[in-house]
């Protein structure tokens, strides 16, 4: 393949589910998904410093159709289509600070930053094209927007807000991303504090409160990721719901994002700039 007709990219994280995922997307290279000017071609998979597997073919380890050497961030060549990144919250931070020596664009889809490592990651937007995204599937996006609007429209009219997420057995952050950027949208909306979110319900809580969001997370099997914003009102209820039943509806979605943000100046964008969302 010509040069020009591709993407060259790199996944941190590229032996984890998320990581494998986006890798056999990749390696499809759906034009539904693609024009073929610009297909992606992973080149640099990346794990972290002491993984067992760095130095072998990651075609190799996964049986994914990509010749590239499994190579830590420290010794990685930074491609010129950028990096997707779904490792850890802690070490993300470094994964901007190499794209920032080249100014290459990243799309980030690790979840479970605290709110000084989000700032400081939104601050590496000065210097690189940069998505941070709690969920990069096409259709959760239109459900963050959905959600907002349901919220922005009911919360004069008497309807209670709820969340419920539900993940497998092996998430280790709670609740999940996805449930709260939700959570957040509605919280907004409706005007309510931090104070007036309840992770969970239990024993003579009293009547429920009218500035109160619950938001539930349940655990589980092999669940992908389920997520219900409920909208709670007399004589009626409206439920906004979004049922992942595999990854690689999220690997579309990162591939989206980067490649949306091809040629773009360094800034802060988002999955609704992607997707054609944003408010005017």
């Amino acid at each position: 393949m010509h040069p020009d007709k591709t993407m060259e990219f790199g996944i941190v994280g590229a032996l984890g589910r998320m990581g494998r995922a986006i890798a056999a997307r990749a390696v499809m290279a759906v034009e539904t998904d693609f024009s073929p000017s610009l297909l992606p071609k992973l080149c640099v998979p990346i794990e972290y410093a002491a993984h067992p597997d760095l130095g072998k073919k990651y075609r190799d380890v996964t049986h994914i159709a990509c010749d590239a050497t499994i190579v830590s961030l420290a010794e990685a060549k930074i491609p010129a289509g950028g990096l997707i990144d779904f490792s850890h919250a802690a070490t993300v931070i470094e994964t901007l600070r190499r794209a920032a020596e080249t100014g290459v664009p990243v799309v980030v889809g690790t979840t479970g930053f605290t709110n000084e490592q989000r700032k400081e990651l939104e601050n590496m937007a000065t210097k690189i094209p940069l998505i941070i995204a709690s969920n990069m599937a096409i259709g959760v996006n239109v459900l963050f927007a959905l959600v907002e609007q349901a919220a922005r429209a009911l919360k004069d009219h008497g309807f209670a807000p709820e969340i419920m997420e539900i993940h497998h057995n092996l998430k280790k952050d709670s609740p999940s991303g996805t449930a709260v950027t939700m959570q957040e949208a509605i919280r907004i909306a409706y005007g309510f504090s931090e104070n007036d979110i309840l992770h969970g319900r239990e024993g003579m809580v009293g009547e429920r409160k009218k500035n109160e969001l619950g938001v539930i997370a349940l655990r589980g099997g092999d669940v992908v990721g389920d997520h219900t914003a409920y909208f709670l009102g007399q004589g009626e209820r409206i439920e906004i719901k979004h049922q992942a039943t595999n990854r690689d509806t999220f690997a579309a979605g990162a591939l989206a994002a980067l490649k949306f943000l091809q040629g773009k100046k360094p800034g802060l964008y988002s999955m609704k700039d992607v997707l054609g969302l944003r408010s005017n």
